[in-house]
């Protein structure tokens, strides 16, 4: 399973079924290059590109509406908000760069929809 489909299914699964997935799973994914499945792969910069990656990280569908966006937001970044990992600095930076992507993600469609 590729590294883009792993982090895919449970990141879905920890929305759709309520899953209580522990940040360890998420320890050895290079968050950098999460969005693409080969490394070496050359990302386009293209707005759709963009927007599709964005989904992705929140884990919805492709045109979910912003009530959803904005549900899976609060739920991701209540379970990977670094404030949660201060013990653990291997899992306190991971939290940081998940958290920031999360935010990242969240701030495109809320500027987008609003």
């Amino acid at each position: 399973m590729s590294l883009f489909k792993r982090v895919k299914t449970i990141i879905k699964s920890n929305i759709l079924f309520g899953k209580n997935i522990d940040i360890e799973d998420f320890e050895d994914i290079d968050v950098d290059n999460i969005f693409y499945e080969d490394r070496n792969e050359i990302p386009e910069t293209n707005e759709n590109t963009i927007e599709e990656k964005y989904y992705q990280v929140l884990g919805v569908e492709y045109g979910a509406n912003f009530n959803k966006i904005k549900s899976a937001y609060r739920v991701l970044l209540k379970k990977y908000h670094p404030d949660l990992y201060l013990n653990d600095e291997k899992k306190l930076k991971t939290a940081k760069k998940l958290t920031q992507k999360i935010n990242e993600a969240y701030t495109y469609f809320e500027r987008k929809y609003q």
